[in-house]
């Protein structure tokens, strides 16, 4: 009977020891599983870090093409054609959300490392990969301090730009103002260059509108028709002497003659007594260059 007994209490301690040993491989499946987890979650942590560093290096590529002259396509969400101060904006909201993200990878990898460390102390591959995302995580904040010092050094230069484009702007206003000024005093010009003046009328309609004169001869004898000396354009009929190539006469049956100074060798030679139906100009500057006044009378 005592030999039964102390066979079964070794069975028992046999199963017990093997229940002690499954419990406790359990325990260490359970652990091996969750440092392989956090493993992974500071892999992705990392991997998107790493990710979003490089979208802000492909960024600042960009604020240095544009610096360059180079265009630039704007990526999504960004304002079409921003201004320097929106795009600075802009970049130095993507610098925080970097720093945010690494902060926040810092803070998980220093908890995930107290967790790791109560579950296996002595894990050495483990303990060398946490110290690998502690360089990365120090890399990644040495990044984020050049890109910072980068983003201010763009920024400083964008402003001297914007300065000198603001004087740019003001300079091409005067001139484009000076240029308008300019075109319409010439145009003016050239309408006061061109303008010539016409009268057709009978000596008596011409000599009441003080338009010609009486000059010479002894007590009104053998006096001569002659301008006057001043003249009123209201008198006459305003017109574009490179527009003028004829001069329609009023009355068909009547001839008339130029008593002003015009060139007549200008205009195609009257009919004998004078022109009849109109007067053709073929040189217009030959023709109107002695006086803008030209004064046609009725014979």
């Amino acid at each position: 009977m005592r030999k039964t007994f102390l066979v079964f209490a070794a069975a028992a301690l046999a199963l017990t020891a093997c229940d002690n040993s499954k419990a406790e491989l359990q325990k260490q499946l359970e652990q091996v599983k969750l440092i392989s987890s956090e493993k992974d979650s500071l892999l992705k942590d990392v991997m998107a870090t790493s990710q979003f560093i490089a979208d802000v290096n492909t960024e600042l590529g960009k604020v240095k093409d544009a610096k360059a002259g180079k265009p630039v396509m704007g990526a999504a969400g960004e304002l079409p054609n921003a201004s320097p101060a929106e795009q600075r904006a802009q970049m130095l909201e993507r610098i925080k959300g970097l720093t945010d993200r690494v902060n926040e990878a810092e803070s998980r990898l220093a908890a995930s490392r107290q967790r790791v460390a109560a579950i296996s102390g002595d894990n050495k591959a483990l303990t060398a990969q946490l110290a690998q995302y502690d360089s990365t995580i120090t890399a990644f904040k040495s990044i984020i301090e050049n890109q910072k010092a980068e983003i201010a050094s763009l920024t400083s230069q964008v402003s001297a730009l914007t300065g000198e484009n603001v004087a740019l702007k003001a300079d091409k206003a005067q001139l484009t103002t000076e240029k308008e000024t300019l075109t319409t005093e010439k145009s003016a010009l050239t309408v006061e260059r061109n303008t010539v003046y016409y009268v057709i009328g009978t000596k008596d309609e011409l000599r009441k509108k003080g338009i010609i004169v009486k000059k010479g001869g002894l007590l009104g004898i053998a006096a001569t028709d002659i301008p006057a000396t001043t003249l009123n354009p209201a008198d006459f009929t305003s017109v574009d002497k490179t527009k003028l190539t004829s001069i329609a006469l009023p009355k068909a049956d009547k001839s008339y003659r130029v008593l002003s100074r015009q060139d007549l060798s200008a205009t195609t030679q009257p009919a004998k007594g004078g022109y009849k139906g109109a007067i053709t100009i073929n040189n217009a500057e030959q023709f109107w260059a002695a006086s803008k006044f030209l004064i046609i009378v009725q014979n």
